[in-house]
This record gives structure tokens, sequence and C-alpha cells, in this order.
């Protein structure tokens, strides 16, 4: 990954800064998305400028179509392009089904799948005319698997999965792979949305019996977005610490 120029997106959450603080260390020039958590985007650059990182914070609602354009348009000002796109940001809602809002459905999805589609079209501009690129979407077990949890949250993951084993088949001619990751239950992230039986549930469940680090996230998306994955494509690697579903 050395060199290359990473366009993290929620790099301002636990997870996010795992991911940044490990494609630092590799030596990227980190661009990444904010949009209120201003504790959070404070972290995140400490820890990256601690590390003598090139680096830039992107504050923009990816919610919004402008909102994509500003944060691609960052990165190609400072850097002239984008070499990788790893889509992090995400939100969810511990809400019942027959509770649920279309208003409520709508910011999920928004977020969740329509921002990373974006996001991926317009990289994907910059990352064919230079015949290589990287795409890493975070998705989540609740997007394969039955698992008990918000059926928005759940859409948009199965979503954002069905879009990525498709996108890896028109862009792998371009030297472009995109694959995505099944997260399981990790330190920061939508955690703290998951009532506690889930969450001991879980636990329960999970060969490590332990919740995942950032920089265990970190390691694993850096490695899919770097030089040396040359045949993963159109893939969900599932990074749950093994777990029954």
């Amino acid at each position: 990954m050395r060199a290359s120029r990473v366009l993290v997106t929620g790099g301002s959450g636990m997870v996010g800064r795992g991911i940044c603080e490990v494609a630092s260390r590799l030596g990227a020039r980190v661009g990444f998305t904010w949009n209120r958590n201003s504790e959070g985007r404070r972290q995140t650059e400490q820890l990256l400028e601690a590390a003598g990182a090139d680096f830039q914070a992107i504050q923009v609602d990816l919610s919004v179509p402008e909102g994509t354009e500003r944060a691609v348009a960052a990165m190609a000002e400072r850097w002239d392009g984008i070499d990788v796109l790893i889509n992090n940001a995400a939100v969810s809602e511990s809400i019942p089904f027959m509770l649920l809002e279309d208003r409520e459905i709508s910011e999920v999805l928004e977020l969740n799948f329509m921002a990373p589609l974006r996001l991926m079209r317009r990289a994907a501009r910059f990352m064919v005319r230079q015949r290589f690129g990287r795409i890493v979407n975070i998705s989540s077990l609740a997007g394969s698997r039955s698992v008990p949890g918000p059926i928005h949250y759940s859409a948009s993951k199965g979503a954002l999965e069905g879009l990525t084993r498709s996108l890896a088949h028109e862009l792998g001619p371009y030297g472009i792979l995109v694959n995505a990751i099944g997260l399981g239950m990790f330190e920061g992230g939508v955690r703290a949305t998951i009532p506690e039986h889930h969450q001991r549930r879980y636990l329960e469940s999970c060969a490590l019996g332990r919740a995942g680090t950032p920089s265990e996230c970190g390691e694993l998306a850096c490695w899919l977005g770097s030089h040396l994955n040359t045949y993963v494509n159109g893939t969900v690697v599932y990074q749950d610490g093994a777990t029954v579903s």
C-alpha cells in the first residue's frame, strides 16, 4: 500500500480510525471523511500526526450526492486521484420493523448503500484511467446471514454486498478489484446500537469469545486494498472470529 492514495469514509469512528492507522503505517496517503463527530476527527488527526502521515480530514455529509462528490474531489485536488476507496461510514438504529418510518429507512439506505455507490462511481473514473484500483466495502454479517438486527440496516448491507459482487465483474478488466468485509461485532462501529442480550449471544457463539478490534479490521481492509491482493475479487470476506450463524 506504500504511496497509495487512500480514501476512508467514516474516519472519525473507531473502526475507521483503525483503518486509517494501518493505512498510514503502511505508507499510504490517507484522506478520511467525517461529518459531525469533531472529537473523533480530532483523535484520528492526532493519531495520524503522531505517525508522521500525509493525510487530510474531509468534512462532508455523505448522505447527499454533493458530499460524495466533494470527498473524491478533495482527493483529486490534494493528490491528483485515488487508488483505494474503503467505504466504512454507516449508521444503524435499533427500531422494530413495524415501528419504522419511511424517513428512517431512507436515512439508513442513503448512507449505507447510496453513498458507497456514488463514491465508487466517481472513484472508478480515476481508477479506470490508471488501470488500477482497489475498492473495499465494509459490510456486516447482517448483510448475508440470518442474525437479529434492524431490518433496514440488514437490507442496506445486503444491497452493498450484491453491488460488490456485480461491480467486480464490470471493473475487473481494468485492474480494479472490488471486495467487501462482513464484520461481526467490533469495538466501536455500530455495536452501541445492538441490545445487550444480542451482544452476549454473539460473544457466546464466537470461537474467540470477544469482539474484534479496529486495527484487526484495518489490517484486512488494507491488505485487500493493497498491491499484495492480486486475485481476491468480488468476494465477501467474513471477519467474525468464527461464529455460529
